[in-house]
Order: structure tokens, then C-alpha cells, then sequence
């Protein structure tokens, strides 16, 4: 799946690297255009040239230099995260007329397509999370509820879509069907029916929305819509750091872990672990001609991903790594999960360091773990 990087995560590691993280409450006013904008939050990291990586109370993350900041105050008081309700009404105030909100249990769903399918959407997250924590939990790895309301945002179709994220991002996001953006903590989609329905369908039917999205060809765009809301999952739930040295085998490879769609059981979601049938058959292909160095590769730099010449094996790839070491090395693999949902925002290893640290938890050399690793995958 294509990434999309805004302009402003690239500014936050020149800006930022050598900061100090914090947790004081406090308030910016900055000069931005001419203007005057005032921020409420928290300073997150502290550059020594007075830059900021500031987090607002909607978790939504500012690169701010230091010469925007007009004026800076601790006010010595605890920060209190934006309530549900306060979070919609941000949403409705930036977004076009005609947008509503549906709240869901930590979702906050801002939406100008059918109500029905606001509701569709907040039901399988929901499922996707009581999934996700079991998951997890089985796995011995405790994960924390989400301290800021998590934002979804769907327009009504992709004409919209693409106008809104072209605007945030930058660039238009070809047939990219949700996104999850590190800086807003949002995940962004539209309407995957159109508002279609069928024949005799009532709007107000979920279950009915489930049988049009089941057809095949839905299939790949409801697994992205589920794979953006693990993202949001991931760096809300304790296990992921937004902005930290997290590689993109583990953080891609996990989110395809659980993307594979559960649209036919209401009562939670059981189709974490299974086959990728997307990926396994893309890796299944790789694997003639895959280099020896690959697994090297892939867990000491992000480069495979970024290159569009690469990036669909390097997908693959990570989907049958993480699923490798889930099956066949839990307990290690939760260890380094654990690590790495240590790591300091805005510090980032050279490959040597990436490649050490993951091996410091398993007792095999690379190149035989490696080996195990395709063997197992060619059973599958």
C-alpha cells in the first residue's frame, strides 16, 4: 500500500532530532501568515534551537519553528484531552456543510454520506478493537485505552476524498481508499458503496451494507479501510509511538496482519492470524527470484517501501514476516514489540542499529532464522 508523506514529517526530523521530550501542559500563540493562532496543549519535544513538536488536545501533532512562537506559558495545569463531544464539533467546524457525527465508543465519526454507513463503519472499528485488545492480550502484551477520541472522518464519495486529501497532504491519493495520518491522528475515507444499496435494501440495514462490500472485488478496499484503523489502533493503544524509530516491516506487516475483512460476524472479530490471501500470494511469487540479503534488507532500512519499484514485495514481505513470527515466535516477538513501543520520538538508528536490535531476541543467526522463515512460508 502506497504511503503518502506529508512535506511536514520530513521538516520534523531536521527541526527536532536532537529535543528533549516533555509533558507540561502549556500555551502557544504563534505567528503563522501574518496571523495570530493559538495552540493548547502539550510540548512534546523541545529542540535546542527552540523549535517545538507540539501536541494540541485533539492529539493532532504541530511542527512548530522557533520563530513562529510568539509567546509560550506553562499554566501549571494537568492536560485534559478533548471529550468526544468537543472533538466532533472541531470536525464539524473545519469540514464542509452537511457533515454530522456519529460517536461510537472511542470513535468520533464525522460524515456526510448515510447515516447507516457512519454506523457500519464505527461497528466494524469497534470490532476491529475489541479484536485487536483480545488479540493481544492472549499474546501477553498489555496495550492501554486510547487517551484522545479517535477521529474518523468519510465523505460521500471519492471526488471529495480526493479534493480533502490533495489539500492536507499534498498530493492526490490515486486508488488509495482510506489514510491514516500521523500528524491529525485521523483516519480518512469515503463511501466504498457509493451509496448503493441492494435491491430492496433498507438504508438503515448494516447488514446489508456487509453484503454489498462482501462481494470479491470490495474485498482489497474494506482490507484498507480496516488496515488504516489498525494504524490508529497501534499508535493510540500503547504500542506504537507516533514519530519514533518504528521500522515499516513491523509497522506495515501488522496492520496487513489484521486486515484481512470479518464482515460476516457481528459479535467480534476472528479473522486476525488468517492468511492474507492478498499478500501471501504476492510473497509466493518473490520468493524464485527473492535475494539472500532480502530479510537483511528489509529489517535494517524503510528504503523497499518508499521505492515504488519495490514496494509491493516489500509489502508482501513484511506480511509474511510478521506472520512467520507470530506463529512460530510469539513470546520473542512480543518482547520486541514491547521495545520498541519504548522508543524516543525523533531519534532514528542507522541500519546496523535496527538489524542489532531486532536480533538481540532471537537465538537464531539471520540467515537461519531466514531460512526457517521461507520454509515455513512455502508450507502455508
Amino acid at each position: 500500500m502506497r504511503r503518502l508523506l506529508n512535506w511536514r514529517v520530513v521538516l520534523v526530523a531536521a527541526l527536532l532530532l536532537s529535543g528533549i521530550e516533555t509533558a507540561m501542559s502549556d500555551e502557544l500563540v504563534l505567528i503563522r501568515n501574518n496571523s495570530e493562532e493559538k495552540l493548547q496543549g502539550e510540548i512534546i519535544v523541545e529542540a535546542e534551537d527552540g523549535s517545538l513538536l507540539f501536541r494540541t488536545l485533539d492529539a493532532r501533532l504541530w511542527v512548530v519553528k522557533a520563530d513562529e512562537i510568539k509567546s509560550k506559558m506553562d499554566d501549571d495545569k494537568a492536560v485534559v484531552p478533548m471529550t468526544h463531544k468537543q472533538l466532533g464539533q472541531q470536525l464539524l467546524d473545519e469540514l464542509p456543510e452537511g457533515f454530522k457525527i456519529h460517536i461510537n465508543g472511542d470513535f468520533v465519526i464525522a460524515y456526510n454520506t448515510e447515516r447507516a454507513y457512519a454506523q457500519w463503519i464505527g461497528g466494524l472499528y469497534q470490532r476491529l478493537q475489541r479484536g485487536f485488545e483480545k488479540y493481544w492480550q492472549r499474546k501477553r502484551l498489555k496495550l492501554s485505552d486510547p487517551v484522545y477520541p479517535l477521529a474518523v472522518i468519510i465523505f460521500a464519495d471519492k471526488l471529495q476524498y480526493d479534493h480533502y486529501l490533495t489539500k492536507e497532504l499534498g498530493d492526490p491519493p490515486g486508488l488509495l481508499v482510506a489514510y491514516y495520518n500521523l500528524l491529525n491522528n485521523r483516519v480518512v475515507m469515503y463511501d466504498l458503496t457509493g451509496g448503493q444499496r441492494a435491491p430492496g435494501a433498507n438504508p438503515g440495514d448494516g447488514r446489508r451494507i456487509a453484503e454489498v462490500l462482501s462481494n470479491p472485488r470490495a474485498i482489497p478496499m474494506v482490507a484498507t479501510v480496516i488496515h488504516e484503523g489498525t494504524h490508529q489502533l497501534m499508535f493510540n493503544m500503547g504500542m506504537q509511538t507516533r514519530f519514533s524509530d518504528t521500522p515499516l516491516w513491523m509497522n506495515e506487516g501488522l496492520a496487513m496482519y489484521f486486515e484481512t475483512p470479518d464482515l460476516s460476524n457481528p459479535r467480534g472479530w476472528r479473522a486476525i492470524g488468517q492468511i492474507n490471501p492478498m499478500r501471501i500470494g504476492r510473497f509466493r511469487q518473490l520468493i524464485p527470484t527473492r535475494g539472500s540479503d532480502s530479510l537483511e534488507r528489509m529489517l535494517s532500512t524503510d528504503a523497499r517501501f518508499r521505492d515504488p519499484s519495490s514496494s509491493l514485495d516489500a509489502y508482501a514481505e513484511a506480511w509474511a514476516f510478521n506472520y512467520f513470527l507470530l506463529n512460530q515466535y510469539p513470546k520473542e516477538y512480543v518482547n520486541f514489540l514491547k521495545h520498541m513501543a519504548q522508543k524516543p520520538r525523533l531519534q532514528y538508528d542507522p541500519p546496523e542499529t535496527r538489524l542489532a536490535e531486532f536480533l538481540q531476541f532471537f537465538k537464531q543467526d539471520l540467515p537461519t532464522l531466514d531460512r526457517e522463515f521461507v520454509q515455513y512460508m512455502q508450507k502455508q
